[in-house]
């Protein structure tokens, strides 16, 4: 299913928020006489949204999981970029791991080398190579702490929910469940609500979630954009990158933030996979997504191309 472009901003958290925090950083940058912008003309970026419990609550063995997983082209030039979102829960082969949901692509990958980003990284680049046909050239993965802490920071959002959510088992940090409820019309939610708001899914699956996210990412957009709030985005931005985990690499960054100002939201294509998978169980009995591999490689690469939209 093709989306609007205006909701490009559900990556934010994952593809966005690297680039801006590069952005934010450019006089710094620039003032390292030895460091040149990479020589980019399309750049291929794995976004995340990292499902890591906060200190203290994180128990041995606990998995970090890619809660959102996103594929996206960006054409520096023209300052276009298009991005297909993923199932977390579609069921591929990991390559050196075997087959399993997308979503443990970079726990299975970090795991192996006592916790590295870098291990999980190349895990999640090697999976999209075998699976989709499409070379990363990085990835980046937002916490859910972060996500949590970037709302508060501007004072929550407002939106409109369209019908009454209700969660009995919405899964909490400490491995414990609780009842959540919003109900329809125009709520504010603060950094912890909104993170409910939008991992939810029990009422109405994916097709909701998704929905979700970008209500509030696009709430969150109208918020930073907005005259209060537009002079302190990039002190805000670049006081949060380290919520990011990425292996973009200095001049990579260099190049990103010199092209960021041609980029906009109309710019912006975005689609998903839902079209294309289907509910199912594995053998043990888990559930999973499986999906038509007879189309999605070759949609996913079309999209990205431009040759889809």
């Amino acid at each position: 299913m093709i989306l609007s472009r205006r909701q490009m901003f559900k990556i934010a958290g994952g593809i966005a928020l690297p680039v801006l925090s590069a952005w934010s950083s450019i006089e710094r940058t620039l003032a390292r006489s030895d460091l040149q912008p990479a020589d980019l003309e399309t750049f291929t970026v794995i976004g995340g949204g990292l499902d890591t419990r906060p200190p203290g609550l994180q128990l041995p063995g606990d998995p970090e999981n890619a809660d959102v997983f996103i594929i996206a082209r960006l054409h520096l030039p023209t300052g276009t970029m298009r991005a297909v979102s993923v199932p977390r829960d579609l069921y591929m082969e990991i390559p050196g791991y075997g087959f399993d949901k997308i979503t443990r692509a970079y726990d299975h990958g970090s795991k192996s080398d006592g916790g590295a980003f870098k291990a999980g990284s190349n895990a999640i680049k090697a999976t999209v190579l075998a699976n989709f046909g499409i070379e990363a050239d990085a990835v980046a993965v937002a916490t859910f702490e972060g996500f949590v802490d970037l709302i508060n920071t501007v004072e929550g959002v407002d939106v409109v929910n369209p019908y009454n959510l209700y969660d009995a088992e919405f899964p909490t940090g400490d491995h414990g469940i609780e009842e959540i409820f919003y109900p329809a019309g125009p709520i504010h939610l603060d950094g912890l609500e909104a993170l409910k708001f939008v991992r939810t899914r029990h009422q109405d699956g994916d097709a909701g979630r998704i929905m979700r996210q970008h209500l509030v990412l696009m709430a969150m957009l109208a918020k930073t954009t907005s005259p209060g709030f537009v002079d302190r985005l990039p002190d805000l931005v670049h006081q949060y990158r380290r919520v990011v985990r990425n292996d973009i690499g200095a001049s990579r960054r260099l190049a990103l933030a010199l092209a960021a100002p041609n980029f906009s939201v109309e710019s912006v294509e975005f689609a998903d996979l839902l079209p294309y998978v289907y509910s199912d169980t594995t053998s043990a009995g888990m559930w999973i997504y499986s999906g038509d591999w007879s189309q999605i490689p070759t949609f996913t690469q079309s999209f990205l191309a431009g040759a889809t939209g």
